[in-house]
């Protein structure tokens, strides 16, 4: 992983244990091995980035300061009464729900806020912040490991 994303992991962690609360465990390795091929089945044969199997290899989806990087598979947690504490959404599914508008599908969604996506644009073959009303663009990067490292800044903000 590079030295960039595991500094902003580890300073997302340290921020969160002042909160008491903790970074999700890490993806297994047959788990994201998993990830990988239903990606490639369900994905238009999307290869996922090297940069985001290291990240879920640390943390398998990453939530924190209102934007949340999806996790290799859908998760929901209870609290002690049996109620939904909060859910972290798996990469496949959340692009599953994505694409059911037609225009989704010429992206890979890699995680969201409450005002913008993070995505993978098929056609351009670029990572992109884009905003959740409107879509408009706002931010293009060149590889993963530069929308990560923009995302996980957002998050320490």
């Amino acid at each position: 992983m590079e030295a960039t994303l595991e500094a902003q992991l580890n300073s997302i962690q340290e921020v969160q244990r002042e909160f008491d609360q903790q970074m999700e465990a890490p993806a297994l390795a047959d788990e994201l091995v998993q990830l990988t091929t239903v990606v490639r089945q369900r994905l238009q044969g999307y290869n996922v980035p090297q940069a985001y199997l290291d990240v879920l290899a640390v943390a398998n989806g990453v939530e924190w300061n209102g934007c949340q990087l999806y996790a290799s598979r859908d998760r929901t947690f209870l609290n002690e009464a049996g109620r939904i504490k909060y859910a972290v959404r798996g990469l496949v599914e959340a692009n599953e729900a994505w694409r059911i508008l037609d225009y989704n599908c010429g992206y890979v969604y890699y995680g969201e806020s409450g005002l913008d996506l993070y995505r993978y644009n098929l056609a351009t073959d670029g990572f992109e912040i884009c905003t959740r009303i409107g879509l408009t663009v706002v931010e293009i990067f060149h590889t993963a490991d530069e929308l990560l490292t923009r995302v996980f800044e957002l998050m320490l903000e």
